[in-house]
């Protein structure tokens, strides 16, 4: 473990204190919408709902064979989940609006919303893509979370607490680690800065927020990019879905509005001194200048 994070425990595969069948964690009752879930990440937070029990788990993509592929395996996983494809657009304003719309009309309320949808940067500088592709990241990954996010919270008929939970990445906090992308550093940064704002003026009570970089997974767009099996020592794909559910707990309340790695022990968080300046440092695990 770097010394220079809060958990003295690196984790990259699942374990027992983020078990999505712990009863302490469980999500019965409660509708989550899961936004990019037809594979990868998405779709191991999907499945983690799931199995914490979650009463309905409506999961977006783009792609209609393989969403309603995934659909089908989760339901069959688990039957005492109401799994609902819907083939939806995430990046798109107008499919955004009329899905929401489709719920009102419908009666469907959503206790648990999880972006884990991502608008790939161009691989190049900002000045050689110019300000209309950056623009567009802008939109995807900046304006959309707060779309859905606002939908969320303004639901009516909902009189419970909601949870939404940002996928983000280690990028925005590590720039150096993908000087290609600049764009996706850029964008991803202030999708969460966005996030902990809200958080700000909405108490965890109310709708409990975190931010989480899901670790180093191989996805089918780690594939794309060029990755193989063996470029990294890949974490294990169910270590941030079962950390989505922990964070969307009471267990995580203490993290209202913050950022933190799928990678570090929830223990270690929640405990000791991680725990303690957490308490006493509001900017603690959130976007900005440490030192001024």
């Amino acid at each position: 473990m770097q010394s220079d994070f809060p958990s003295a425990t690196w984790r990259t595969e699942p374990y027992a204190v983020i078990s999505p069948t712990r009863p302490a964690l469980s999500q019965a009752g409660r509708t989550v919408l899961v936004c990019g879930a037809s594979t990868g990440i998405g779709n191991a937070i999907a499945r983690a709902f799931c199995a914490a029990g979650a009463r309905r788990v409506i999961i977006l993509g783009r792609r209609s064979g393989i969403l309603e592929e995934a659909a089908a395996t989760l339901a069959a996983a688990f039957p005492n989940t109401a799994v609902v494809p819907r083939v939806c657009d995430v990046f798109s304003l107008p499919a955004a609006e009329a899905l929401w719309a489709e719920f009102q009309n419908a009666g469907t309320v959503i206790d648990v919303l999880v972006w884990s949808a991502v608008h790939y940067p161009a691989f190049t500088s900002i000045m050689q893509q110019g300000a209309a592709r950056l623009w567009e990241d802008f939109e995807g990954n900046v304006r959309m979370p707060l779309v859905f996010v606002e939908k969320l919270y303004r639901q009516s008929g909902h009189t419970g607490p909601k949870c939404s939970i940002y996928v983000t990445t280690k990028d925005m906090a590590k720039w150096g680690d993908t000087e290609g992308m600049p764009g996706y550093q850029l964008t991803k940064s202030a999708g969460t800065c966005a996030m902990q704002q809200i958080a700000r003026d909405v108490p965890a009570a109310e709708m409990q927020m975190v931010s989480v970089h899901p670790g180093v997974v191989f996805t089918e767009a780690a594939e794309s990019a060029g990755y193989t099996q063996d470029t990294l020592d890949w974490n294990h794909e169910d270590l941030p879905g079962h950390f989505a559910v922990w964070a969307a707990s009471p267990e995580a309340s203490f993290l209202h509005g913050r950022y933190v790695w799928a990678n570090w022990d929830v223990e270690d968080l929640s405990s000791g001194e991680v725990r303690a300046q957490i308490e006493a440092d509001p900017w603690y695990l959130k976007v900005g200048v440490k030192g001024l």
